[in-house]
């Protein structure tokens, strides 16, 4: 099966980020990301033949703000993912000078939208991701992974007929993911564990609303990482004997994360929440680029140093948990 060749097995977590042009900063600077990957694409398009054919709409908004909450131990999320045209996706993709591979992110509401949108963009990434367990959604709307799970079989092998590139399939906790794993591992090259956890609510107490407007959220950061640790470990026991590999997501913030993740089975590394920053009023902005090219560095120079004084590799650490 076709791999990712990294330079560093380091990537951004979908929806982190997000842009290509913030990408091509932080590439400029010397992030230490081996590489890209942009907010998910969905099923929605300028082109009305399409949106007659198909039953797409044009745009996808999301929740209004305020979309994001830090409670202090625990960031909530609940964007129930934006995402403008596919064509326009296309038109930044068309122009980006990007040199490291771009994994494009795709999601549907049924399994033909995630064909449509990978053969319609297929040639300007290196990768696949399947966003299949977003919790977090608009007012009225069914989650994706509500509703495309028990899909997830069909999708991967539409998709192998679609396209050549690695194909990553995102799983959630709170899902069934170890029979999940058992239906896709033959059919993908890499599970990435996990999506946020949730979703969970926050409210003011003094208005007694929910502090989100879209009332429930997916929880990240490093109150999660027990949980998607063991999600990694138990899916590293499902695949071990295969060529699929695992991407790691949930609380990365230090070296020792990324080697305990990697000790647990997975040898990508996934960074989210880390890179954005909460303010004291519970609001959350993005960190700067000098401050994310920083971190990347250091985190990563950290890694290595462990390495070095340990006389391993990654490679060697992955999946060696002792029980």
């Amino acid at each position: 099966m076709p791999k990712l060749n990294l330079e560093t097995p380091i990537i951004n977590a979908c929806g982190i980020g997000s842009y290509l042009d913030v990408f091509q900063r932080l590439e400029q600077m010397g992030a230490k990301f081996g590489a890209w990957l942009p907010k998910s694409i969905g099923p929605f398009s300028n082109n009305p033949e399409l949106r007659e054919k198909y039953g797409w709409e044009k745009e996808k908004l999301g929740n209004p703000n305020p979309v994001i909450v830090h409670t202090g131990s625990v960031l909530l999320n609940s964007m129930a993912l934006p995402t403008h045209p596919v064509e326009s996706w296309i038109e930044e993709f068309e122009k980006t000078p990007l040199e490291k591979p771009i994994i494009g992110s795709v999601y549907g509401f049924k399994a033909d939208d995630y064909a449509l949108l990978v053969d319609m963009v297929d040639q300007y990434v290196n990768a696949w991701e399947l966003n299949v367990s977003c919790p977090n959604k608009e007012k009225g709307e069914q989650s994706l992974m509500e509703t495309m799970t028990g899909k997830i079989e069909s999708i991967v092998k539409l998709l192998r007929c679609v396209t050549d590139k690695p194909i990553i399939v995102k799983l959630s906790p709170n899902e069934d993911y170890a029979a999940l794993t058992e239906l896709v591992k033959d059919h993908v090259d890499y599970i990435g564990c996990g999506n946020t956890v949730g979703p969970g609510l926050v409210i003011d107490i003094y208005s007694k609303r929910p502090v989100l407007a879209g009332v429930y959220g997916g929880m990240s950061g490093p109150s999660i990482k027990p949980k998607n640790m063991k999600m990694v470990n138990d899916v590293y026991e499902i695949v071990k004997d295969s060529d699929t590999e695992i991407i790691a997501y949930g609380g990365i913030e230090t070296w020792e994360d990324i080697i305990e993740y990697a000790i647990a089975g997975a040898s990508i590394f996934g960074l989210g929440t880390c890179l954005l920053e909460s303010l004291h009023d519970g609001r959350v902005v993005g960190k700067s680029s000098e401050d994310i090219v920083e971190f990347t560095n250091q985190l990563w120079n950290d890694v290595q140093k462990h390495l070095k004084k340990r006389k391993t590799t990654l490679d060697k650490l992955v999946g060696n948990l002792i029980k």
